[in-house]
């Protein structure tokens, strides 16, 4: 990241220096003033501040003044170049999520939510407003940027793969409450969450009974099925 960096911002910084250098000696020869009033007229003169000029110009002085206009011009038309190819390219973008990586490293005593479907959302919602700090795990990049505009913590991967749940802090967070939408997945990430921190308190979703009875085989602490529960609270509420 550093190095392609460099490598696109070499040049505006190259010419910069070699504009600065160039026309301070344009007018140490040309005018006869020190070093230090030649840099400041550069300066001057490529900002546009318009503090008018240290002594009058002779006709190379302004000749010098000219070629340091032209010479700004170029600079900035490289800046702009760059800024553009950089933007095209997602650097910035790719700046943003290391710095969000490096953000998620440091939390401790998280709850970590893998899914952000209507139930995950709504339980990320529940621990917001209870100021439990929460990360999502989501792999749609559509459904991230909807949880990112609420201002939620979203980490983009599969929460199946041990990785992922590296990076979301599996060993120092409190607990993981996993929603995907399919039994098959969330018994995967159940047994990857289980074996690289068996010490973490594990809510899964499970969609039949018989899932229920496997994700808790496979370490899940508490196993809710919604439509199970649903099921029964508007059975019992008829009642």
């Amino acid at each position: 990241m550093i190095r392609e960096l460099v490598k696109y911002w070499v040049g505006p910084f190259l010419a910069l220096g070699a504009l600065f250098f160039f026309g301070a000696l344009g007018y140490f020869l040309t005018e006869g003033w020190d070093w230090g009033d030649c840099l400041w007229m550069v300066l001057i003169t490529i900002t546009t501040i318009g503090f008018g000029e240290i002594e009058p110009l002779s006709a190379a002085g302004r000749a010098v003044t000219v070629f340091i206009i032209g010479g700004g011009l170029v600079v900035v038309q490289l800046t702009l170049q760059r800024f553009l190819t950089l933007s095209e390219l997602g650097y910035f973008h790719r700046m943003r999520e290391l710095r969000f990586r490096r953000s998620i490293r440091n939390m401790k005593n998280h709850i970590i939510v893998c899914g952000h479907g209507r139930i995950g959302e709504e339980i990320a919602e529940q621990l917001v407003l209870n100021d439990i700090e929460v990360l999502i795990i989501e792999k749609d990049p559509l459904i991230k940027s909807k949880a990112d505009q609420k201002g939620l913590k979203v980490l983009l991967g599969d929460a199946t793969f041990d990785a992922t749940l590296l990076l979301a802090g599996i060993k120092t967070c409190r607990s993981l409450i996993v929603t995907l939408p399919n039994d098959a997945s969330n018994l995967y990430v159940v047994l990857s969450a289980n074996s690289l921190n068996s010490k973490c308190r594990i809510v899964a979703r499970a969609e039949t009974d018989e899932a229920s009875v496997k994700l808790k085989l496979a370490g899940a602490n508490i196993v809710v099925s919604p439509y199970i529960a649903a099921g029964k609270t508007m059975a019992e509420a008829s009642l």
